[in-house]
């Protein structure tokens, strides 16, 4: 009996259905084995095995501080960061967190925690590109963020916070920006106190007749009141930006006293005392003539303009440069004081030969006046910038300033031409030729108001050589140490410097202004969360975190001191250190009687 033959047409079609299937799955097993296996492996559903060996926190840990950044490390290496999973969540609630930093060693992940924790159950959740995934429980029993206290509701508030027996005046704040308004009134303020000085002065040596004009009698008592004006409110801006006070409380003098408490603030008072002092001669000019009133009224004009040297009091700069300040101010001052004099009386109608004695007189004096204006110039230079004329905004702003010098020069040489040519054969002084000369002198005092808005620029500036003094606590810490790089500038002390309960100073040098200010401690050992310290200033000034408990470092070793913070042109370089805390003999929960806190005033 012979088997049953398959049909000729069926066979066929099943040889090729065979072939087929043999072809691909040699294509599938030979071409793409590494895709083959994948999928393989997906479809079985097989997880990485890599795990969590050490964490910051650890698991279960109980965190009663708040973490600036959390941290894992991982017992195999990490391959791809960026697909990695992770999650925060408090009392089922999603936590704020940076995206993950993968260390050098490529086991070690860390990750900031940009939100406060709140208190309760909490779960760090983690997956990696492989399929490894994990959670690490832990408690947070945090209640606020370690911040130092400042009075009021903002942060623009003026404290006197104490700590271990030291008392340190804190400006948290910066007021209203009137940085603008205030430097335009520097310009008039330096103007009109100039022309009381330089007027007074050119009348004294080249113009003894003017006292008899109405004109001259009338410029004097005019920029006596503008000066007043200007000053007055110069000093309540000031004051306001230097303590709590609205505008408008600002203006109450009573108030100024104790927010210019410190010497630029001294010097601007006694300014603008010696303004108002200053009515006794502009008001009675012939004073500067007469034999018993002579030295006193001279002396004090002199007085309320060298205050203009002094700007720099107060910061770590050499003594020659109060000296040249001194005689640049005296110098400037009695030039451009002279220049109004002229465009003002002098040159304001024509008149007998005593107005061109007056122009004469004064050309002479102009031309040492400017040889002592560049000296000193130069000197001040040398003293505050050094050789960083180009690299610091201070040293471009003197170099732009030099070089509009160089054309007040130029235009003065001009004018003294023109006067010894042309007037050394007139006899009185015509219409035409006051009005040739009080154009050619308002043209060089153009070029001098410039000058005074470039010196008005530079005032709030800080040159290399002239950076703030910081003054240093009147007792002594355990830990300190100066921090600062080209923009950044702070004082760090701690104190006693072991585990338990701390006081801390943090002292801002530079910039002038700061936002976002954060002290970090970081331990290095593994389990221990870092503290962050919210610094409330805004301004230069010094800030304390009291020994009262608030402040406590539990755990001895090396930790890590970063401090952040940015302007408005943006952040600042961070500044970096370490301190290594010992351990406690004794653990107290607060600092000794003899050093804690003495003085405590509103707002802690």
């Amino acid at each position: 009996m012979t088997a049953p033959q398959l049909p000729r047409f069926t066979a066929r079609r099943m040889a090729s259905i065979i072939g087929f299937a043999v072809a691909s799955f040699i294509y599938m097993g030979g071409t793409n084995i590494g895709g083959f296996s994948a999928l393989g492996a997906m479809a079985s559903g097989v997880a990485g095995t890599n795990e969590v060996t050490t964490s910051n926190p650890m698991r279960n840990q109980i965190v009663q501080v708040q973490p600036p950044q959390m941290q894992m490390v991982f017992r195999d290496a990490i391959v791809d960061i960026g697909k990695m999973g992770l999650s925060v969540v408090c009392n089922n609630g999603p936590v704020a967190i940076g995206l993950p930093q993968l260390a050098t060693d490529s086991k070690t992940v860390s990750f900031a925690v940009t939100s406060i924790l709140v208190a309760g159950e909490c779960l760090i959740n983690w997956n990696l590109a492989d399929r490894s995934q994990g959670s690490i429980p832990f408690t947070s029993q945090i209640v606020s963020e370690t911040t130092i206290p400042a009075v009021g509701d903002t942060a623009t508030e003026t404290t006197l916070p104490a700590v271990i027996g030291e008392v340190v005046a804190q400006s948290a704040g910066g007021g209203p920006r009137v940085g603008g308004l205030l430097g335009l009134l520097r310009i008039f303020e330096y103007l009109f106190v100039a022309a009381i000085f330089g007027g007074l002065l050119t009348v004294t040596l080249a113009w003894p007749e003017g006292i008899d004009y109405g004109v001259c009698l009338r410029f004097f008592r005019i920029t006596w009141l503008l000066a007043v004006a200007t000053m007055y409110l110069i000093v309540a801006i000031t004051a306001m930006r230097s303590s709590d006070h609205t505008f408008i409380g600002s203006l109450n003098p009573f108030s100024w006293f104790g927010a210019l408490n410190d010497a630029a603030g001294l010097i601007l008072l006694l300014r603008f005392a010696l303004v108002i002092g200053s009515f006794w001669v502009t008001f009675q000019p012939a004073r500067v003539f007469e034999p018993a009133t002579q030295v006193p009224a001279i002396t004090l004009i002199t007085v309320m303009m060298a205050t203009f040297g002094l700007t720099r009091i107060g910061q770590h700069v050499a003594l020659f440069t109060y000296i040249f300040g001194i005689a640049h101010a005296l110098a400037i001052g009695m030039w451009l004081g002279g220049l109004l004099l002229l465009t003002r009386t002098v040159l304001n109608a024509p008149g007998e030969a005593d107005l061109l004695n007056a122009v004469r007189g004064f050309t002479r004096i102009s031309v040492t006046l400017i040889l002592v204006s560049i000296a000193t110039g130069v000197m001040q230079v040398y003293l505050l910038d050094s050789f960083n004329i180009f690299s610091t905004g201070h040293g471009r702003l003197n170099l732009l300033k030099l070089i509009v010098v160089s054309g007040m020069v130029w235009i003065s040489l001009m004018f003294k031409n023109f006067t010894i040519t042309r007037l050394s054969k007139e006899s009185e002084l015509t219409s035409k030729m006051a009005w040739r000369l009080r154009r050619a002198v308002s043209t060089e005092l153009l070029v001098g108001i410039l000058v005074l808005g470039l010196t008005s620029w530079m005032v709030p500036m800080h040159p290399p050589q002239a950076r703030a003094s910081g003054a240093g606590p009147t007792v002594p810490y355990a830990f300190r140490e100066d921090l600062k790089n080209d923009r950044f500038h702070v004082i760090v002390s701690l104190t006693p410097s072991t585990t338990g309960v701390n006081a801390m100073r943090i002292e801002l040098l530079e910039p002038s202004r700061i936002n976002n200010f954060v002290v970090k401690l970081i331990p290095s050992e593994i389990g221990y969360a870092g503290i962050a310290i919210n610094v409330p200033l805004k301004r230069r000034g010094a800030a304390i975190v009291m020994g009262d408990g608030s402040f406590t470092l539990p755990v001895a070793g090396v930790w890590s001191i970063e401090i952040s913070g940015a302007t408005t042109t943006g952040e600042l370089i961070p500044l970096a250190t370490t301190i290594t805390i010992a351990e406690s003999a004794v653990a107290p929960t607060t600092l000794p009687a003899e050093i804690a806190p003495v003085t405590t005033l509103a707002g802690g």
